[in-house]
């Protein structure tokens, strides 16, 4: 019969990394889970290193200042690797070209900045002057789907634009 795990500290023995999900395991959205930033508090107390993972287009230290928000601490974790550290890194190294066409919200400017603040060697064009799309989101999540964006896409798609 299949074991239902009921807690974090009744497997977490023996193992000296965890790697984490944020939303749903750790956040709703709107506020961190008490018991699962217990749980990773624990974890690091004895020795253990977590790694906390997100699909966020947003990079790591970005992410870092929205858990602080929802309360999640820097002491439950060690490191945080998001999508948008691995998107960042290809459009600093000029993947998309060196004028590109931003899709996401006023939010996510953060996206164009190294750690140390510095804007990267990007220029944020119109779409007919772009070399490629960079997308964060939705301008705006709350009025908008992806298929607002279709046209944008096509016209991309049509100029060979990277993406």
């Amino acid at each position: 019969m299949t074991e239902i795990i009921q807690t974090l500290d009744s497997i977490d023995r023996g193992y000296s990394l965890l790697y984490c999900d944020l939303w749903g395991c750790l956040h709703d959205g709107h506020r961190a889970f008490p018991e699962a930033v217990a749980a990773l508090e624990r974890f690091r107390a004895r020795g253990g290193r977590v790694v906390l993972l997100t699909n966020s287009p947003r990079p790591g230290r970005d992410v870092a200042v929205q858990l602080e928000g929802l309360g999640a601490p820097r002491s439950c974790y060690d490191l945080i690797v998001s999508s948008g550290d691995a998107a960042q890194a290809a459009m600093a190294a000029g993947q998309f070209g060196r004028r590109v066409y931003h899709i996401g919200p006023e939010r996510d400017l953060g996206f164009f900045r190294d750690d140390a603040g510095r804007p990267y060697d990007i220029e944020r064009v119109p779409l007919g002057e772009a070399e490629g799309i960079v997308c964060t989101g939705l301008f705006d999540d709350r009025a908008e789907t992806p298929a607002d964006y279709r046209a944008t896409i096509l016209e991309g798609k049509t100029r060979g634009l990277r993406l």
